[in-house]
């Protein structure tokens, strides 16, 4: 699979520039309610997932008032819901560890990036971890991040445990990256990832 693809990126989102999406309230009453609260943790939800309802996050400050709508949107730190315009490129065999999610904002169909496992591929050799008075520090783990190539299973989109809530993709053929950057989808970020 490593052969496939040269580069490795970051994906993230900018709240500063683009809304982000939340559930809404009626969704996290159901959740709080019935002991079930939504976590993308690695695990499928596939087979128990019922349509999302989601809203977009409004700050009400003035800094705020003038965001962009991404094609793609961060649902909170979680994980990223892509809009109906570009849904279909996700759709049909986008990645074997990914489950897209239904979502409904205002009667849109939109859906979550579910991503199913971690791919074990922090490289522990190359990776300088952030230790402030002896302890990691939780809010930047790494001073720096390496991969290993041949590690990364699923080049499309994926996680690596140790490196929490972030997700990651490559330049190859039918990754995220790749895609967004061919369709011109708004929303994502993307900052190359030293690989061994």
């Amino acid at each position: 699979m490593s052969d496939k693809f040269n580069k490795v990126f970051s994906v993230s989102v900018d709240p500063d520039e683009f809304l982000l999406l939340n559930e809404t309230g009626f969704e996290q009453t159901i959740q709080l309610t019935e002991g079930q609260l939504l976590l993308f943790d690695g695990s499928s939800m596939r087979d128990n997932w019922r349509t999302l309802g989601v809203d977009w996050l409004i700050e009400p400050s003035v800094a705020h008032q003038n965001l962009a709508k991404p094609d793609i949107a961060g649902l909170g730190a979680s994980t990223l819901v892509v809009s109906p315009k570009f849904s279909s490129l996700f759709l049909n065999d986008f990645g074997k560890n990914i489950e897209l999610l239904e979502c409904n904002l205002d009667g849109e169909q939109w859906f979550a990036f579910n991503v199913v496992d971690f791919d074990k591929a922090l490289n522990e050799n190359h990776t300088i971890r952030n230790i402030k008075n002896g302890k990691l520090s939780r809010i930047r783990k790494f001073k720096k991040m390496v991969f290993t190539k041949s590690a990364i299973e699923n080049p499309e989109l994926f996680r690596v445990r140790e490196a929490g809530l972030q997700y990651f993709t490559t330049d190859a053929q039918n990754s995220l990256y790749t895609l967004a950057k061919k369709h011109d989808i708004k929303g994502l970020y993307f900052d190359e990832v030293e690989i061994v």
